[in-house]
Protein backbone atom coordinates (compact mmCIF):
# COMPACT_ATOMS: atom_id res chain seq x y z
CA UNK A 1 0.00 0.00 0.00
CA UNK A 2 2.48 2.83 0.69
CA UNK A 3 4.75 2.17 -2.37
CA UNK A 4 1.56 2.37 -4.46
CA UNK A 5 1.04 5.58 -2.56
CA UNK A 6 3.84 6.73 -3.44
CA UNK A 7 3.77 5.70 -7.07
CA UNK A 8 0.04 7.21 -7.52
CA UNK A 9 1.09 10.54 -5.17
CA UNK A 10 4.76 10.42 -7.72
CA UNK A 11 2.06 10.29 -10.59
CA UNK A 12 0.05 12.68 -9.51
CA UNK A 13 2.52 15.20 -8.91
CA UNK A 14 4.05 15.06 -12.59
CA UNK A 15 0.94 15.41 -13.72
CA UNK A 16 0.39 18.47 -12.10
CA UNK A 17 3.57 20.01 -14.21
CA UNK A 18 2.10 19.75 -17.76
CA UNK A 19 5.93 20.20 -19.90
CA UNK A 20 7.17 17.32 -16.95
CA UNK A 21 4.28 15.13 -17.86
CA UNK A 22 4.33 15.54 -21.91
CA UNK A 23 8.29 14.53 -21.72
CA UNK A 24 7.80 11.48 -19.63
CA UNK A 25 4.60 10.56 -22.06
CA UNK A 26 1.94 10.45 -18.82
CA UNK A 27 0.01 14.04 -20.77
CA UNK A 28 -0.92 14.45 -24.06
CA UNK A 29 1.80 17.20 -25.11
CA UNK A 30 -0.82 19.99 -26.31
CA UNK A 31 -2.42 20.54 -22.32
CA UNK A 32 -4.17 24.02 -22.57
CA UNK A 33 -2.56 26.27 -19.86
CA UNK A 34 -6.11 27.20 -18.33
CA UNK A 35 -6.65 23.10 -17.97
CA UNK A 36 -3.23 22.83 -16.25
CA UNK A 37 -3.85 25.68 -14.39
CA UNK A 38 -6.91 23.66 -12.96
CA UNK A 39 -5.50 20.44 -12.41
CA UNK A 40 -5.67 19.50 -8.86
CA UNK A 41 -2.92 17.18 -7.08
CA UNK A 42 -3.81 14.95 -4.14
CA UNK A 43 -1.35 13.56 -2.09
CA UNK A 44 -2.39 9.99 -0.35
CA UNK A 45 -4.54 10.75 2.69
CA UNK A 46 -4.31 14.53 1.87
CA UNK A 47 -6.27 17.41 0.57
CA UNK A 48 -6.29 18.62 -2.52
CA UNK A 49 -3.59 21.20 -3.33
CA UNK A 50 -4.20 23.50 -6.81
CA UNK A 51 -1.17 22.83 -9.02
CA UNK A 52 -0.19 26.80 -9.19
CA UNK A 53 0.07 25.86 -5.21
CA UNK A 54 2.11 22.49 -5.90
CA UNK A 55 4.64 23.84 -8.43
CA UNK A 56 5.33 26.81 -5.20
CA UNK A 57 5.64 24.31 -2.99
CA UNK A 58 8.08 22.30 -5.22
CA UNK A 59 10.08 25.17 -5.84
CA UNK A 60 10.50 26.32 -2.29
CA UNK A 61 11.78 23.01 -1.56
CA UNK A 62 13.86 22.84 -4.74
CA UNK A 63 17.94 21.36 -3.84
CA UNK A 64 20.82 22.63 -5.99
CA UNK A 65 23.05 20.86 -7.66
CA UNK A 66 26.61 22.02 -6.56
CA UNK A 67 29.15 22.35 -9.11
CA UNK A 68 32.83 20.79 -7.60
CA UNK A 69 36.01 22.41 -7.13
CA UNK A 70 37.04 21.55 -11.09
CA UNK A 71 34.00 22.78 -12.29
CA UNK A 72 34.40 25.98 -10.53
CA UNK A 73 37.88 26.77 -10.39
CA UNK A 74 39.01 25.33 -14.19
CA UNK A 75 39.39 27.42 -17.14
CA UNK A 76 35.87 26.89 -18.57
CA UNK A 77 34.15 27.51 -14.59
CA UNK A 78 32.70 30.63 -13.60
CA UNK A 79 34.66 31.74 -10.65
CA UNK A 80 38.27 32.80 -11.87
CA UNK A 81 36.96 35.75 -14.00
CA UNK A 82 34.22 36.51 -11.98
CA UNK A 83 36.41 37.29 -8.95
CA UNK A 84 39.24 38.57 -10.66
CA UNK A 85 36.54 40.59 -12.42
CA UNK A 86 35.19 41.97 -8.81
CA UNK A 87 38.50 42.45 -7.15
CA UNK A 88 39.37 44.62 -10.17
CA UNK A 89 36.34 46.58 -9.85
CA UNK A 90 37.26 47.06 -5.91
CA UNK A 91 41.00 47.81 -6.89
CA UNK A 92 40.30 50.40 -9.80
CA UNK A 93 38.35 52.41 -7.22
CA UNK A 94 40.51 52.03 -4.68
CA UNK A 95 43.50 52.82 -6.81
CA UNK A 96 41.92 55.93 -8.64
CA UNK A 97 40.24 56.96 -4.83
CA UNK A 98 43.99 57.07 -3.30
CA UNK A 99 45.91 58.60 -6.91
CA UNK A 100 43.24 61.59 -6.11
CA UNK A 101 44.10 61.75 -2.44
CA UNK A 102 47.44 61.24 -2.34
CA UNK A 103 49.12 61.74 -5.75
CA UNK A 104 50.76 58.46 -5.76
CA UNK A 105 50.60 56.55 -9.48
CA UNK A 106 48.70 53.03 -9.58
CA UNK A 107 52.46 50.90 -9.69
CA UNK A 108 53.28 52.82 -6.69
CA UNK A 109 50.29 51.57 -4.43
CA UNK A 110 50.47 48.40 -5.73
CA UNK A 111 54.63 47.89 -4.53
CA UNK A 112 53.47 50.13 -1.50
CA UNK A 113 50.70 48.40 -0.37
CA UNK A 114 50.65 44.36 -1.42
CA UNK A 115 49.95 42.83 1.55
CA UNK A 116 46.62 45.46 1.64
CA UNK A 117 46.04 43.79 -1.83
CA UNK A 118 46.47 40.80 -1.15
CA UNK A 119 43.79 40.90 2.03
CA UNK A 120 40.79 42.45 0.04
CA UNK A 121 41.93 39.61 -3.00
CA UNK A 122 41.35 36.68 -0.38
CA UNK A 123 38.85 38.80 1.59
CA UNK A 124 36.88 38.73 -2.06
CA UNK A 125 37.32 35.40 -2.85
CA UNK A 126 35.88 34.19 0.19
CA UNK A 127 32.91 36.00 0.20
CA UNK A 128 32.32 35.21 -3.17
CA UNK A 129 31.94 31.11 -2.50
CA UNK A 130 29.77 32.48 0.90
CA UNK A 131 26.55 31.27 -0.38
CA UNK A 132 28.23 28.06 -0.73
CA UNK A 133 28.00 27.63 2.66
CA UNK A 134 24.76 29.40 3.66
CA UNK A 135 22.15 29.41 0.50
CA UNK A 136 19.50 26.99 0.36
CA UNK A 137 18.12 28.10 -3.11
CA UNK A 138 21.01 29.38 -4.46
CA UNK A 139 24.98 28.48 -5.62
CA UNK A 140 28.03 31.04 -5.34
CA UNK A 141 27.79 31.29 -9.31
CA UNK A 142 26.16 34.42 -10.33
CA UNK A 143 23.97 32.80 -12.62
CA UNK A 144 22.13 30.87 -10.28
CA UNK A 145 20.01 33.32 -8.21
CA UNK A 146 19.59 35.34 -11.11
CA UNK A 147 19.22 39.45 -11.84
CA UNK A 148 18.24 41.34 -8.55
CA UNK A 149 16.38 45.07 -10.15
CA UNK A 150 19.24 46.88 -12.11
CA UNK A 151 21.98 44.08 -11.27
CA UNK A 152 22.56 41.14 -13.25
CA UNK A 153 25.33 38.13 -14.02
CA UNK A 154 25.91 39.42 -17.57
CA UNK A 155 26.10 43.47 -15.85
CA UNK A 156 28.48 42.06 -13.22
CA UNK A 157 31.06 40.25 -15.46
CA UNK A 158 30.57 42.90 -18.16
CA UNK A 159 31.92 45.57 -15.29
CA UNK A 160 34.09 43.46 -13.79
CA UNK A 161 36.00 42.74 -17.51
CA UNK A 162 36.06 46.82 -18.11
CA UNK A 163 37.24 47.32 -14.69
CA UNK A 164 40.20 44.89 -15.50
CA UNK A 165 40.92 46.40 -18.97
CA UNK A 166 41.00 49.85 -17.36
CA UNK A 167 43.38 49.05 -14.12
CA UNK A 168 45.46 47.57 -16.65
CA UNK A 169 45.45 50.50 -19.17
CA UNK A 170 45.65 52.71 -16.33
CA UNK A 171 48.35 50.87 -15.13
CA UNK A 172 50.71 50.51 -18.11
CA UNK A 173 50.06 54.39 -19.15
CA UNK A 174 51.65 55.56 -15.44
CA UNK A 175 54.25 52.85 -16.01
CA UNK A 176 55.09 54.89 -18.96
CA UNK A 177 54.65 57.96 -18.03
CA UNK A 178 55.96 57.82 -14.43
CA UNK A 179 53.27 60.43 -13.06
CA UNK A 180 49.19 60.32 -12.45
CA UNK A 181 47.03 59.53 -14.64
CA UNK A 182 43.42 60.75 -12.50
CA UNK A 183 45.84 63.27 -9.77
CA UNK A 184 44.69 66.61 -10.54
Amino acid sequence: PAKEASLSTTTMGVLALPSLASRVGLAPRRASARRASSIVTRAAGADAVPAKEARAAAEATKVVARKGVIETLGFGGWAPEVINGRVAQIAFVAGVGAELATGETLPTQFHDHVFSLAFVSVLVALASFMPNVQAKKFTAEPTSKGAFGPFSPGKEMLHGRLAMIGLAAAFAMELHSGTPLFAR
